[in-house]
């Protein structure tokens, strides 16, 4: 991504400078989380979109920030919901500091978002911000109150996908669009482009948790379940075997008990025997390739295959 350094350099020194604060836990946790060997693929979509329609201003800077601090907030949350102690190999936040300050920067995180969305005075990008944090907190709970739905169907996944993952994939690209004066039709073409980047990102990220290693994925792998988690790769398997559909309903019936390893590894097994993953990788690659058609005929073509490379990547990725 060697065309967007500068652009990318200068978002990492706009997230140091917003994440100053003289309560030293909101820096330590912050610059803690978001150093942690993430992709930055939320703030690089901002800045390649505007980038490919020749955005010669500075308001994508900030704005990527912002869109990247909402992204930080929701994992911080995440993580506490989840349980988790690892985060792409390394402790999370919540295992070092502890739940309560992992809560509360995040919150902080969210906060600090909203401050420069008014700086930077645009009802429109406010708008969207603020329309994308709720759909992330009503995905949230919409995951939640699916924990173990065993009946959980393939639209109602995907739906879960849009509203917790997707949306901010769409409105990073949505800001690269409208800073740079498109139309209205061009700026909802990019959403979409990045809505289904998103979802072809997340739908890879379930079929890596059947297919991974831990050391590759940087989390625990076999996961998703253990959370309560009924993930596409499982869902195609056990629509075609009974015999794990009624291991899986055993599995949430003891809740409090601790996860089995010979669960995780049979359950594993038995998606894989029934093309759980293949079948997903393959709605990855179908949403890619969705993405790839909304981008439009622009003279910046490095800037149009870089994202064709981005959708490419998100339905690919083996991490």
């Amino acid at each position: 991504m060697k065309l967007c350094t500068d652009d990318m350099r200068r978002v990492n020194d706009c997230i140091h400078d917003n994440l100053q604060s003289d309560i030293a836990m909101i820096p330590a946790i912050g610059h803690y989380i978001i150093n942690n060997g993430g992709k930055r693929l939320r703030p690089l979509l901002c800045l390649l979109i505007a980038k490919m329609f020749d955005y010669k201003g500075d308001r994508h800077i900030p704005l990527a920030v912002v869109v990247e601090f909402i992204h930080t907030a929701s994992l911080l949350h995440d993580d506490v919901v989840d349980s988790s102690d690892f985060r792409r190999s390394n402790p999370s936040a919540n295992a070092v500091w502890g739940n309560q300050a992992s809560v509360l920067v995040g919150d902080y995180l969210f906060s600090r978002s909203f401050q420069m969305l008014v700086q930077d005075n645009d009802m429109g990008m406010l708008k969207l911000m603020s329309d994308v944090t709720n759909a992330l907190a009503e995905g949230e709970v919409l995951q939640l109150s699916r924990t173990f739905h065993l009946e959980m169907t393939e639209a109602e996944c995907l739906e879960v996908i849009e509203r917790k993952t997707a949306v901010l994939f769409a409105a990073a690209a949505e800001v690269g669009a409208h800073v740079s004066g498109q139309d209205a039709q061009t700026i909802k073409d990019m959403a979409e482009y990045g809505m289904c980047l998103g979802v072809a990102f997340q739908l890879m990220d379930d079929a890596l948790d059947y297919l991974s290693d831990e050391e590759a994925a940087g989390k625990p792998v076999g996961h998703d379940l253990e959370e309560g988690k009924i993930t596409l790769p499982l869902i195609h398997a056990m629509n075609q075997d009974e015999e794990l559909y009624a291991r899986v309903q055993t599995i949430a019936e003891r809740l409090q008990e601790p996860y089995h390893d010979d669960d995780r590894e049979w359950v594993r097994d038995k998606v894989l025997q029934y093309g759980g993953t293949e079948y997903t990788m393959q709605k990855a690659k179908a949403y890619a390739e969705r993405a790839i058609t909304l981008l439009p005929d622009v003279p910046n073509q490095d800037i149009r295959q870089l994202l064709c490379d981005l959708a490419n990547f998100s339905a690919l990725r083996l991490y």
